[in-house]
């Protein structure tokens, strides 16, 4: 807002809006980061992650990554049946065959790759498999830093602040944990999720090519089509077709150059969508008492569990869909934040490495729009990492590359009557603080509140006042407030 005059020709005192509330300033150019910028503090978390790579892993998903890449480079179909453990490579479930591939053909041939590479610089030591099997998680982790960055500074003009989100990615426990660590695969399409954001909403076609990709990746990017669907108008609604047809056009490509008949993609693409039920959200409630029996006892109960992430982010598109055509500075994150939000909060069965979707979108949305939204981002952050410790047996669990003695160690702690109680009973509840704080997210969401208060925060003796009035409230009353002149 620009100083007014009042008689006399005193210049009135300029009147700005909360910091929270104020659109980003000029748009600067955006540039990825230099040495000077930020570039060392990619560099050190890049060599932190490559520390991390080689001797972790989860010994059931890194182990399945381990024998689709092993039977891919053999020239086998992963996904016809269960698979044994590969001998001199296996870590984890030694005698137990794991299930087949889970995902779309994109990570299983760059397993197969990593395999066959592996193979070519010698393939005597187990753990340069890991290292390269770890490779794709960590770019998406580096390139997540990366447009960070790129985004707050075209958004803000402020290296300093690019800088500090730049920062706080590389060296994010959470993240550290899911991609280095895990060896998890949602880095790299949490990075085309940023990808999209920066194209812009108003570039339909790239957009949902982008979004088409990423489900061809990992089919977690399937949620924002509503959301485009709803967003465009006319034939410009055709695109989130086209980006599904080429999910689908890449992934009947990649099995005819493999030479894989269809078979068992089906079940693949059934159980991705389903969720398996259990993890970090409500599922999880249903598996233990009183509600353990409620989906024997109500078949078609569970089927509509399964299926409830539907409707549920066909409606979160349309509303999203009026923000973003609304305008307003940050809508575009608003939206994309409200449909993962919500996905997360009603689909059946949420693990640990979803939680890195909104943490990235929130994350924009404190250091450009939102500043004071920290307390809800910490309790998400607090509540998703208590379960991430306590599902993986204070982390041991990612230590049974170089210690199989550690998953011993661990089984022995499930099957202890005391310890395996008070770990299941710790993680309900996890699981009810996580999806409280996924329902406050999307209640702050959905009223735009600039400066909310966690929910524990405000159940505690000294907690906080309520949270201040949405965001929109604050930038209207900024811009209705009179002047120190009129107000005399």
């Amino acid at each position: 807002m620009n100083p007014t005059s009042v008689p006399g020709g005193a210049p009135a005192v300029e009147v700005r809006a909360p910091e929270e509330a104020r659109a980003p300033s000029s748009p600067h150019r955006p540039a990825w980061p230099t040495w000077r910028s930020g570039g060392w503090v990619l560099l050190v978390g890049l060599l932190l992650r490559e520390a991390l790579s080689f001797w972790t892993g989860h010994p059931y998903d890194f182990e399945i990554w381990i024998r689709t890449g092993y039977v891919v480079a053999h020239g086998i179909n992963p996904y016809l049946h269960p698979w044994p453990a590969v001998p001199g490579v296996s870590f984890g479930y030694v005698d137990e065959p794991l299930p087949s591939a889970a995902y779309l053909p994109f990570w299983p041939l760059v397993f197969g790759g990593s395999y066959r590479l592996w193979e070519a610089v010698g393939g005597g030591n187990r753990f340069v498999l890991y290292f390269l099997l770890k490779q794709g998680p960590i770019a998406g982790d580096i390139a997540t830093a990366a447009l960070l960055y790129r985004y707050v500074l075209g958004a803000t003009g402020d290296p300093k602040r690019a800088a500090a989100i730049l920062a706080f990615w590389s060296f994010f426990p959470y993240d550290l944990l899911i991609g280095a660590v895990w060896g998890q695969l949602d880095p790299v399409t949490t990075a085309i999720v940023l990808v999209v954001l920066l194209v812009g909403e108003r570039k339909a076609a790239s957009r949902n090519l982008l979004w088409g990709l990423g489900i061809f990746v990992k089919w977690i990017t399937a949620i924002y089509l509503p959301l485009e669907l709803f967003l465009h108008r006319g034939l410009r609604r055709l695109w989130p077709f086209a980006g599904a047809l080429l999910a689908f056009g890449l992934t009947i490509l990649a099995f005819a150059a493999a030479g894989w008949s269809l078979t068992g993609l089906f079940a693949t693409s059934t159980s991705q969508s389903g969720g398996g039920g259990g993890g970090m959200n409500l599922a999880e409630l249903f598996a233990r008492p009183p509600l353990a029996g409620t989906l024997v006892a109500y078949p078609l109960l569970q089927t509509a569990l399964e299926d409830l992430w539907i409707p549920v982010v066909f409606a979160a598109g349309w509303i999203g869909a009026r923000w973003m055509r609304r305008g307003g500075a940050g809508q575009e994150v608003r939206a994309l934040l409200f449909v993962m939000t919500l996905f997360l909060l009603v689909r059946w069965g949420l693990n640990e490495q979803y939680l890195l979707y909104p943490f990235a979108l929130l994350l924009v949305d404190l250091y450009v729009y939102h500043p004071k939204r920290w307390g809800i981002f910490a309790f998400v952050a607090v509540a998703a990492s208590a379960f991430l410790v306590t599902n993986s047996v204070l982390l041991v669990w990612f230590a049974t590359p170089i210690d199989p003695a550690a998953f011993t160690w661990t089984q022995a702690i499930d099957s202890s009557p005391f310890w395996g109680t008070v770990r299941y009973d710790l993680l309900d509840l996890f699981s009810v603080a996580v999806t409280a704080a996924l329902a406050q997210l999307a209640w702050v969401l959905y009223r735009d509140e600039a400066a909310p208060v966690p929910w524990p925060c405000r159940l505690w003796p000294f907690g906080g006042r309520r949270g201040g009035p949405p965001a929109d409230r604050e930038r209207a009353a900024a811009a209705e407030a009179p002047t120190p002149a009129e107000g005399a």
